[in-house]
């Protein structure tokens, strides 16, 4: 009998997410509400390039205070200075996410720097465009590190 009834509660529940989901595809975006997203402190992985640059300067412009981690100093640098001119603040730390001890003085660091993060971007990844095989064992190992591990550090 409870097997029967969580069934028919888990069938209502899949039936009205789904219709939410319809609603939502319906109603135009600027009809929905978002997140505000102001003044809350954002930290970025892979923030000196690609995607992470781009999401940091779209924080930026939504109000957010960015924390930014990249292994490339240069490249966060760089970021930096388009969320400064999107009119935020920005906060660099130069931070390998394959090494776990440098992650951990890092979170320390931002912690007594800026304080709590309000959001969380775990952006950061090494893509080799090699085969699996022609990658040497250090690569791999590094991949590793940082796509699969560095998350949970």
């Amino acid at each position: 009998m409870n097997v029967l009834l969580e069934l028919l509660v888990v069938t209502f529940k899949v039936i009205g997410l789904w219709l939410l989901a319809v609603i939502k595809a319906l109603v135009p975006s600027r009809f929905q509400s978002k997140k505000d997203v102001s003044d809350q402190v954002v930290l970025v992985t892979g923030a000196g390039s690609g995607i992470g640059r781009l999401l940091s300067v779209r924080f930026a412009r939504l109000g957010s205070r960015l924390v930014l981690w990249d292994i490339d100093e240069l490249g966060n640098q760089q970021t930096s200075e388009l969320v400064r001119s999107a009119g935020s603040e920005a906060s660099i730390y130069t931070v390998d996410l394959s090494k776990r001890a440098d992650i951990y003085k890092a979170a320390d660091r931002v912690k007594q720097d800026v304080g709590d993060v309000d959001i969380l971007v775990n952006n950061a990844g090494i893509v080799t465009g090699k085969k699996l095989f022609d990658c040497p064992d250090e690569l791999m190992q590094k991949t590793v590190d940082v796509n699969c591990c560095a998350h949970f550090w």
